[in-house]
């Protein structure tokens, strides 16, 4: 593999042709940060993203040809943040891009996405026990809300 800094990573966004490929992603980072895959609710949320719902973005991060993970930010919007905001739901690089320094090019590719977008706000979660990740957001000048994330699951 090339030096961080020879890597450009690009953004191709994920249409229908992309499911199975969006999948075996969503499922390697499910098990790498010990989330569990269920295919009925996960399924129906990948076909809504393949199928270009407009309340999410999803793109495919790659290195020339080769896919090097993936991102999906979700569309809001609050009172609380002044209007349109988003929220990254996911972002996924595999194994041979982590630890590179990479996580800066995505997340500066989101943040101008944002922007261009005409949010107001972005928002992400992390598990506790990712320093890594959290490490990069609070560089990034992510800071904790203060507020605890609290869900309900609606759908079986």
């Amino acid at each position: 593999m090339n030096a961080t800094h020879d890597i450009s990573l690009s953004f191709r966004p994920v249409g229908a042709a992309d499911r199975a490929l969006l999948e075996e992603l969503v499922r390697a980072y499910y098990d790498f940060d010990d989330h569990e895959y269920e295919p009925a609710l996960h399924g129906r949320a990948l076909d809504a993203i393949c199928a270009g719902d407009p309340n999410v973005r999803a793109w495919i991060v790659q290195d020339g040809e080769t896919v090097a993970g993936y991102l999906i930010l979700t569309i809001g919007f609050s009172m609380q943040y002044g209007g349109r905001d988003g929220f990254l739901d996911e972002l996924f690089l595999t194994e041979a891009y982590r630890g590179k320094g990479l996580g800066r090019q995505v997340m500066a590719f989101l943040e101008a996405e944002v922007r261009r977008l005409g949010f107001h706000y972005l928002h992400l979660e992390v598990v506790k026990a990712n320093e890594r990740a959290r490490r990069l957001y609070e560089s990034l000048g992510w800071e904790e809300t203060g507020c605890l994330l609290m869900s309900k699951r609606l759908v079986e």
